[in-house]
């Protein structure tokens, strides 16, 4: 699933991915998004139908919420501090902004997209860029991809956090300890996490 087609049949039903319900999700991206776009301009990649706009990002002194689908964009909250507008994320301009926010959306590109993607970030990115998502390979990431892509790009990687929304009591003591062990591999632990987070910091890239 990856072209505006895909993504507005997906959205044809309102709250495909029943976020207003997701509470513990919201509190876990806010605990690490939130400080980082307090009186910030943000630019918002993938936001949807804007429920992180309203919720997580709702602090942000202004938002550019940006979306593939036209249905979702449709659907986007009236808030004061944002606004919102339908576009691909590869050809957004990233520049005139504090902090550039991808949440569970990089991974829908295909790998050369993503190439495409990273070597933008590294042109123009000007503040901090902050990228969420699973770590469990497959179409996803993988810890040591993403580090070697920040690496091959140049992009200076200042934090990386797991979030662990404890959607299972008890798995994240397991993880925590999986994580630690060498025979375990890598995208095991991360499969009780909600995300990982890393912030890129592009400020003096330029």
């Amino acid at each position: 699933m990856r072209s505006a087609a895909d993504f507005d049949a997906y959205y044809a039903s309102a709250d495909p991915w029943t976020l207003a319900r997701a509470t513990r999700r919201d509190r876990a991206v806010a605990r690490v998004v939130a400080p980082l776009v307090r009186n910030k301009s943000v630019l918002e990649l993938g936001c949807g139908e804007g429920h992180l706009t309203a919720t997580v990002f709702k602090d942000a002194r202004f938002i550019h919420g940006v979306d593939i689908s036209q249905v979702a964009i449709s659907r986007a909250p009236k808030l004061r501090n944002a606004e919102f507008s339908v576009g691909d994320m590869i050809d957004v301009n990233l520049r005139g902004y504090d902090v550039v926010a991808a949440i569970e959306c990089v991974y829908y590109l295909s790998l050369e997209e993503r190439e495409r993607f990273f070597a933008k970030l590294a042109t123009e990115l000007e503040g901090i860029f902050v990228l969420m998502a699973p770590i469990n390979g497959g179409n996803y990431f993988t810890d040591h991809g993403l580090r070697e892509t920040f690496n091959r790009h140049r992009l200076r990687l200042i934090h990386h956090e797991h979030v662990y929304a404890n959607r299972v009591p008890g798995t994240g003591i397991l993880a925590a300890v999986g994580a630690r062990l060498p025979f375990v591999p890598e995208h095991f632990p991360h499969q009780f996490y909600l995300h990982d987070a890393y912030v890129i910091d592009g400020r003096q890239t330029h």
